[in-house]
């Protein structure tokens, strides 16, 4: 059982909260997570970051999540097209060719609003962070230490934090902390390539995945002539890379 239980939002009680984060520019998995959405009870969506780097919709993913209204939190791809937060080193070298011709598909407005999002979405007794506090490009490996995971979440002082960012689906309960992983929409590392997202639903921590496209996101991509178009298509087919957060140069 996850510690939280009638999130509160705008004054009002909340029971079931669906979190889905990590969906680079990818049209087919967020149709198809918004038909399961149908079967599956949900007070409130939250948004956990990175929504259109590294896929081939963009402009179609940003202008459908804002029709919807779902609440978000900025991800450290969404945070790299407006160079508003600090990048490591290492990113900047693979990201910021892809991050220039996605600036171009989305215009100054869309760039605007993705950008301003805020790094934290706060209910009762739960924060959503795209990666550890203040921080949208840090990274806390789904096998870190109990310890790692009380000195990274426990200073946001609630019983249940919920992250993305490493597209690697878990829970790990500790005495007074539940730490979730929502995994990945477009790109689970977990060893399953279905779209996934978490539910959480009057106490309960639950993943839901739905089969993914990737073959035909892999070729939108391709024939974008987007920027490492290659290496992208190979991480959706083989659902590996050299690391979550930092592609190799």
């Amino acid at each position: 059982l996850v510690g939280v239980r009638g999130v509160g939002v705008a004054g009002g009680a909340v029971g079931w909260v669906r979190i889905v984060a990590d969906l680079p520019a990818n049209r087919p998995a967020l149709a198809r997570v918004l038909g399961d959405l149908v079967g599956v009870r949900s007070d409130l969506i939250v948004r956990g970051g990175d929504l259109v780097l590294g896929g081939p919709h963009p402009v179609e993913v940003v202008d459908r999540v804002r029709e919807l209204g779902w609440t978000s939190v900025l991800g450290n791809t969404d945070a790299a097209l407006g160079d508003v937060r600090p990048q490591p080193e290492e990113a900047r070298g693979f990201v910021a060719q892809p991050a220039e011709r996605t600036r171009e598909m989305l215009g100054p407005e869309r760039i605007a609003w993705l950008t301003s999002l805020p790094t934290e979405w706060r209910g009762e007794g739960m924060v959503i962070v795209h990666a550890v506090p203040g921080d949208c490009w840090g990274i806390v490996p789904h096998d870190a230490s109990d310890d790692t995971l009380r000195e990274t979440y426990g200073q946001l002082g609630v019983p249940v934090a919920v992250y993305g960012h490493i597209h690697h689906a878990y829970v790990r309960r500790l005495d007074g902390l539940t730490v979730v992983n929502s995994g990945s929409l477009s790109l689970s590392l977990d060893g399953d390539v279905r779209a996934t997202y978490v539910l959480i639903a009057d106490g309960n921590a639950e993943h839901r995945r739905i089969a993914n496209d990737v073959e035909r996101v892999a070729a939108d991509m391709l024939a974008l002539d987007y920027p490492h178009a290659t290496t992208y298509a190979e991480w959706l087919r083989t659902r590996c890379l050299a690391h979550p957060t930092i592609p190799p140069k």
